[in-house]
């Protein structure tokens, strides 16, 4: 008979943050790129190249899917060479075995002519390479010989599926005489540090905020084509207040008195809203919508129903009013709440109505 076991509770190790309560157990980045689809993980090396290495190259195009002639990713320099970009999400180290036929497709289509022998070859897998083929990063002269003894098993039919790819003489001349050293490992790690310095890390991996905001700019003194349509309703405004025409600013400085605090107050927080949306796209730039839109939405949906609660009231008593309520909100769901101040939440309401969303007045 069967003794029974004791019985052993697991307990936690350490204290659980609230953000892990919410969330679950922080995944690390090279965790997350090694649970990535093999799409994303082309997507990811595609970000790291735009973000990283976008001084090096005119272009950088994908080629992955069917027919891409062991090209998975291409970057152009500027005399018409490339560099090549192998990404192989694989579940382990890429062995010999992996790499064969990619090094079979580079000799053969660069015997063919389809492109150039690339200055560069790069082998990019979330878990590295092997031991076998670091060793031939290292020796790359020992990559010929192996190729050739391995064509039939591994090249022969997977080069392309229309058609064998038979060693022919010419073709081994060209394998024998390829110098391989243009191979190169990508180590994970090191991609995903270099990563960090893109704009697109924050989006796939969190860690907070890479690009600080500048300055609020001082509005400029005459009014700008773009801010046309929301000075244009506070005028309205002003005028109902006054009862007397109100055109430009020259007319509020002559009437307004604390109408004119109030104007240059709004067009101080149009220009601050503006630059919490550069803040936002400078560190989301791939958040579609971005989070200042995301902003807008949200402070549309407040507005629309305080608005709707205050019918009878005038302009000037309505904006105060919406002014007054998106200052009592926190927007604690958007990435951009830590930086959003007072006077952002003024100019939130002067974009919506200079993207004609709200009204003050009827007319």
């Amino acid at each position: 008979m069967q003794e029974d076991l004791p019985f052993f509770k697991p307990t936690p190790l350490r204290r659980i943050t609230a953000l892990e309560a919410i969330q679950g157990s922080v995944i690390s980045a090279l965790e997350r790129v090694e649970l990535m689809s093999s799409d994303d993980y082309e997507t990811f090396i595609l970000e790291w190249l735009f973000g990283y290495r976008n001084q090096r190259y005119v272009k950088v195009r994908s080629f992955a899917g069917a027919g891409d002639k062991g090209r998975d990713v291409v970057g152009y320099y500027a005399d018409g060479s490339i560099d090549i970009y192998q990404c192989k999400h694989y579940n382990k180290k890429i062995a010999p075995t992996t790499l064969y036929p990619e090094l079979g497709k580079l000799c053969y289509y660069t015997f063919s002519g389809a492109f150039p022998v690339p200055k560069k070859y790069f082998i990019a897998a979330p878990k590295g390479c092997g031991p076998a083929v670091l060793e031939w990063l290292d020796n790359p002269k020992l990559i010929n010989e192996k190729l050739i003894e391995n064509w039939e098993n591994y090249c022969l039919k997977e080069i392309t599926s229309t058609k064998d790819i038979v060693l022919t003489e010419e073709l081994k001349k060209h394998v024998q005489s390829f110098d391989f050293s243009i191979l190169n490992d990508l180590a994970p790690h090191e991609i995903i540090e270099e990563h960090k310095s893109t704009e697109y890390h924050v989006l796939r991996f969190g860690g907070g905020i890479k690009k600080y905001r500048e300055l609020i700019p001082v509005p400029e003194t005459d009014i700008q084509p773009r801010e046309q349509t929301y000075t244009e309703l506070l005028f309205k405004i002003y005028e109902q207040e006054l009862n007397q025409k109100i055109q430009n600013i020259s007319d509020l400085r002559s009437n307004g008195g604390k109408y004119l605090t109030h104007f240059n107050t709004q067009r101080n927080s149009f220009y601050s809203a503006e630059s919490l949306d550069k803040f936002s796209r400078e560190n989301f730039a791939e958040a579609n919508p971005s989070p200042f839109v995301e902003l807008l939405d949200d402070a549309h949906s407040i507005l629309e129903t305080t608005l709707e609660l205050h019918p009878a009231d005038s302009g000037y008593r309505r904006i105060l009013l919406a002014s007054q309520e998106l200052k009592r909100t926190d927007f604690s769901s958007n990435p951009l709440h830590l930086e959003i101040r007072p006077l952002d939440k003024d100019g939130l309401c002067n974009h919506l109505a200079n993207e004609n969303r709200i009204k003050w007045i009827d007319s």
